[in-house]
């Protein structure tokens, strides 16, 4: 007889099959967590499939507009304000053609670029989120050194589980954003996993392919950045465990290039207090 590891292993397998099925899906899914960092990046990771996940609760970590305000201007908005608005109206939209009429959601509003300075708070957050919706899977980050936003949601989403017992975690899956890759962003791909996890490819129809651009050319002032990923795949694995008190890989990492607040040597010093706060069980009010 299969031990229970090995139960639990094709459990786990079964579940992420029927979680990353094509639109539409012929069987039900799972219930659902998305947690993404910025509005569009469900989207980006999601777009082929994003109507199957009409019961899913949405969650957005940052308001999408960096307080520095360089991205405001740069995407021609006279104010923080209308850019974050902006942001949030495409995203509305997005949700309406993909039929997400009675999806819940709710955005943290952490400011962009700062999600990293919260990582025991949004932890936190997460699993009261968790046990709110007992999720079967959660759709989030891979640690990847792209953006500290998006590995903040990895910190967050792997931390909440260790706050939950073993009957509320869910499985958590990973969908590739953009990593530095010889010398560039490489945009779409997982870095290698030391651990063998369940991945999968799923090349797009030519209609899935018209649904995804059809709802990425929705975030009009998004445009150029997403230029830049592929959209003929789609790709998810079962997250690996990681060592969030390191570089995800050799740096530089992606960000380290970028004046986008963070560096890799700081996120890991912040991960590395936000775990030691997380093991005193220091009780933070979510707000």
């Amino acid at each position: 007889m299969p031990d229970d590891n090995s139960a639990l292993d094709v459990l786990r397998q079964d579940i992420f099959t029927q979680a990353v099925a094509p639109a539409p899906s012929a069987t039900p899914l799972p219930r659902a967590l998305l947690v993404f960092a910025h509005q569009d990046d469900e989207t980006i990771a999601l777009g082929a499939r994003l109507s199957n996940f009409n019961d899913a609760h949405l969650v957005h970590v940052t308001d999408g507009a960096p307080r520095n305000g360089h991205d405001s201007r740069q995407h021609g908005f006279a104010t923080l304000a209308d850019y974050r608005k902006a942001r949030a109206s495409e995203l509305c939209s997005v949700l309406a053609a993909a039929g997400l009429t009675s999806a819940s959601r709710e955005c943290l509003r952490v400011p962009d670029q700062e999600a990293s300075l919260h990582l025991a708070l949004l932890s936190r957050t997460i699993a009261r989120i968790i046990r709110q919706h007992r999720p079967q899977v959660v759709f989030t980050h891979p640690f990847e050194g792209g953006h500290p936003d998006h590995d903040s949601c990895a910190f967050a989403v792997h931390h909440a589980l260790d706050l939950l017992p073993a009957e509320l975690q869910p499985v958590v899956i990973e969908t590739p954003f953009y990593h530095a890759g010889g010398g560039r962003a490489e945009a779409g791909t997982f870095l290698p996993s030391a651990q063998p996890v369940p991945t999968v490819e799923f090349r797009l129809s030519p209609e899935e392919l018209r649904r995804k651009r059809e709802l990425l050319a929705l975030f009009i002032s998004q445009r150029q950045t997403l230029s830049g990923f592929p959209v003929e795949y789609e790709r998810f694995r079962i997250a690996p465990a990681y060592d969030f008190r390191s570089p995800p890989h050799t740096p530089p990492v992606l960000y380290d290039n970028y004046p986008w607040g963070m560096t890799s040597q700081e996120f890991a010093r912040l991960a590395r207090e936000a775990e030691t706060a997380l093991s005193r069980k220091i009780s933070v009010a979510c707000r």
